[in-house]
């Protein structure tokens, strides 16, 4: 009976520990992406670049990524992705599906080691965990509109 009577002692001291005011707690989030769930109209010439180091370290120079949004449940981005004349993106994968629809410039694909050539309004499907790479000919950036239905990681073959 005792310890029944030191313990509701214990439970109501903590109880009104509880309920004292506390300082609020200040977390510094970044900017969430625009939902890609509601209406939303992106324009190329408004894009805010980075570098696509910023997304992946491994990437060589010559990448950029204009976010557009992000769906709220998958965290799947929907960007602009450029690459300068004559980049070469590595081969690798993502978890997630990702779909790339040419704006400019003209390059090669080379997914599931087959090789497609890549203009104005080519539209590519890489899956999941399906390695690919792309080269941009040199003369003119190459930009797509990109989608992905998760969030962007990066496999990198035999690393």
């Amino acid at each position: 009976m005792r310890l029944h009577i030191i313990c509701g002692a214990l439970l109501i001291g903590f109880c009104a520990y509880a309920q004292q005011k506390q300082p609020p707690v200040k977390l510094k989030l970044p900017p969430l992406p625009p939902s890609t769930d509601s209406y939303l109209t992106a324009q190329l010439a408004d894009a805010k670049w980075m570098p696509g180091q910023k997304l992946e370290a491994r990437l060589p120079a010559g990448s950029e990524i204009a976010l557009i949004g992000a769906d709220p449940m998958t965290t799947g981005i929907t960007a602009y992705l450029r690459f300068k004349g004559g980049y070469k993106l590595p081969p690798h994968a993502h978890t997630h599906t990702t779909w790339l629809t040419m704006l400019s410039g003209r390059g090669t694909w080379i997914i599931d080691g087959k090789k497609t050539a890549s203009k104005v309004g080519t539209f590519v499907i890489a899956p999941s965990k399906q390695v690919h790479q792309f080269s941009c000919d040199a003369g003119a950036d190459c930009v797509f509109l990109l989608r992905r239905s998760g969030p962007t990681d990066y496999i990198w073959p035999g690393k």
